[in-house]
């Protein structure tokens, strides 16, 4: 797993806040299989911090979550959250699309009509 930080108005994220991050965003390794990561941090006149959070599947999905709040930590909670909801979304959906095709399949192939399967 890559993960690329970006930074703007403000100093480079201190090791516990990475090492948070990573713990977070590991979380969602175990939902799908992960290419890279780009997280963008930023702060806001006003104090605010400003997460921008995308995550790139070895499918080619591409997953994203943006959130602000007064702290880092604060943010990358509510977005794992959100980037779970996704994914879930996401694979739910293509389970459903496989079963339906196997429906359709099988109704296609009766033999007799008033057969019952």
């Amino acid at each position: 797993m890559n993960i690329e930080y970006y930074h703007k108005n403000i100093e480079p994220l201190g090791s516990a806040t990475r090492d948070y991050i990573e713990e977070k965003l590991n979380s969602i390794e175990k939902l799908t299989d992960i290419r890279d990561i780009r997280v963008e941090v930023s702060q806001r006149k006003d104090g605010e911090f400003y997460l921008n959070v995308s995550v790139r599947s070895k499918n080619g999905s591409e997953y994203r979550a943006e959130q602000k709040s007064q702290t880092v930590n604060a943010c990358i909670d509510i977005i794992e959250e959100e980037l779970k909801t996704q994914i879930r979304r996401d694979t739910k959906k293509a389970r459903d699309l496989q079963r339906r095709g196997g429906r359709s399949i099988k109704k296609k192939m009766t033999i007799d009509e008033d057969a019952r399967f």
